[in-house]
C-alpha cells in the first residue's frame, strides 16, 4: 500500500478531551498507512506513533506560550516545511484556520478545515469584540477558499452555512471521542438527601462557572442539601476559589485523571457554557450514566437529542437554569430515563468516526 502524507495544523490545542480526539485520529491514520506531520506546541501527552512527525514551534526567535506566538511560529514552520517538501499536497487544519488557508493557497495545496465552534456565538461572547468581529469578517472571506470543511455539530454546520459556505463543501463528522461505551450504572436519589452536582471544564469565561455558582448559592437557600463540585484548570481558578471559600457546599478542584471518584457520587452534570463546538465532557458524562443539564450551546442538542436525552436551557439565563435544576431535584426518575435515552445513542461519538476523517482525506487526495 502506498503511504499517503498529510499535514495537520493544530498550533494551539490545549489538551484535555481534544487530545483524545486527535490521538484517536492519528492512531487510525497510522493503521491506514498515512504519514502525518503535526504542527503544534502542546504534544507531550500524545502517545508514540511510528507514522507521526511532530514539528513543535521550532522558530527560535519567539518564546513559546502565548497563543498568537504559537500560531505565528507554527505558520512560519509550515512555510519553511512546504518550501522543502513540495510533494505533500494536503493540509488538515484542526484549529486557527486562517493562516493555514492562506499558506495552502500560496503553495497551491488542498486544505480541509475542521470547524470546532458555532462561529457566531463564539464571536458574541468573545472578550475582545473588535478582534472577534474582525476575525469573523476574515472567516467570511477565507473559509470559502477551503476545499472541504468538517463541522462537528449541527450548530457548527449551520453557522458555516450562515457564513455563506456552500453545503456541498461541508461534512458533519462528530468527534471520535469514545473508545468504548460503558456499562450502565444504576443511579438513585431520594429527595431530601445530599444532591451532588458536578461541572467540569477549563476555568474560563466561556464555561460561565460564576453564573453557575450564583445559581447554586441561590438554590441552597431553599435546598441546603445541594452540593456543587467544579473541576478544572485555567486562568479563573483563583477567582472561583475565592467564591467557593464563602460556601462550604461548593468546592473547586484542579483537574485530575482520577475523575471517576467524583462522577460516582454525582447525581447531575451541568454544562453552563456560553459557547462550545461539541463538548466532549458532556459526552463523557452521558457515558458515565449521569443525568445531564446543558445550556443550548453548540453540540448540546446533538448529544442530548434535542432534550430527549437530557435537559437544555437558554444560554446565560439564571432563571431557567435554576428552575430546571429544581425540576430535576424533584423529578429524578425522569432525569434518569432521559440519561438512558442519550446513552443508547452514544455510538455516534465513537472512534468509528475516524473512518469519516479518512474518507474526506481520500476525497481530497
Amino acid at each position: 500500500m502506498n503511504t499517503k502524507r498529510i499535514i495537520i495544523f493544530y498550533p494551539t490545542f490545549a489538551g484535555g478531551g481534544i487530545t483524545r480526539n486527535l490521538e484517536n485520529i492519528l492512531n487510525f491514520f497510522e493503521r491506514k498507512n498515512i504519514f502525518t506531520f503535526l504542527f503544534s506546541h502542546n504534544t507531550k501527552n500524545l502517545s508514540a506513533n511510528k507514522n507521526l512527525n511532530i514539528i513543535a514551534n521550532n522558530y527560535k526567535l519567539f518564546k513559546k506560550g502565548n497563543s498568537l506566538i504559537n500560531i505565528f511560529s507554527s505558520t512560519i514552520d509550515l512555510i519553511r516545511f512546504l518550501i522543502k517538501n513540495k510533494k505533500i499536497n494536503l493540509i488538515l487544519s484542526m484549529q486557527n484556520h486562517l493562516p493555514a488557508i492562506i499558506v495552502a493557497k500560496i503553495f497551491k495545496k488542498k486544505i480541509i478545515i475542521r470547524n470546532s465552534e458555532e462561529i457566531f456565538s463564539a464571536t458574541k461572547h468573545a472578550d475582545n469584540k473588535v478582534t472577534a468581529y474582525l476575525v469573523l469578517f476574515l472567516k467570511f472571506l477565507f473559509y470559502r477558499l477551503s476545499d472541504s470543511i468538517i463541522a462537528i455539530s449541527i450548530k457548527s454546520k449551520s453557522s458555516l452555512k450562515k457564513l455563506g459556505i456552500k453545503e456541498n463543501k461541508i461534512r458533519l463528522i462528530y468527534n471520535p471521542f469514545i473508545k468504548k461505551i460503558l456499562k450502565k450504572k444504576n443511579k438513585t436519589y431520594r429527595y431530601g438527601n445530599e444532591f451532588n452536582i458536578i461541572s467540569i471544564g477549563r476555568l474560563t469565561k466561556q464555561k460561565n462557572f460564576i453564573n453557575l455558582i450564583n445559581v447554586i448559592s441561590d438554590l441552597q437557600k431553599e435546598y441546603p442539601f445541594i452540593n456543587l463540585i467544579i473541576i478544572g484548570n485555567g486562568p479563573d481558578f483563583k477567582i472561583l476559589k475565592a467564591l467557593t471559600k464563602i460556601n462550604s457546599k461548593i468546592s473547586i478542584f484542579n483537574w485530575t485523571k482520577n475523575i471517576d471518584k467524583y462522577y460516582n457520587k454525582s447525581h447531575l452534570f451541568v454544562l453552563n457554557s456560553l459557547y462550545e463546538g461539541l463538548p466532549n465532557i458532556l459526552i463523557e458524562a452521558v457515558n458515565k450514566s449521569i443525568p445531564c443539564l446543558s445550556t443550548d450551546c453548540s453540540g448540546a442538542e446533538d448529544i442530548l437529542l434535542k432534550s430527549k436525552g437530557g435537559f437544555i436551557v437558554p444560554i446565560d439565563d439564571k432563571f431557567f437554569l435554576k428552575k430546571k435544576i429544581e425540576f430535576i431535584l424533584k423529578n429524578y426518575k425522569t432525569a434518569l430515563k432521559k440519561s438512558e435515552i442519550a446513552k443508547k445513542k452514544l455510538n455516534r461519538f465513537t472512534q468509528k468516526n475516524c473512518e469519516s476523517y479518512y474518507s474526506i482525506i481520500l476525497d481530497n487526495s
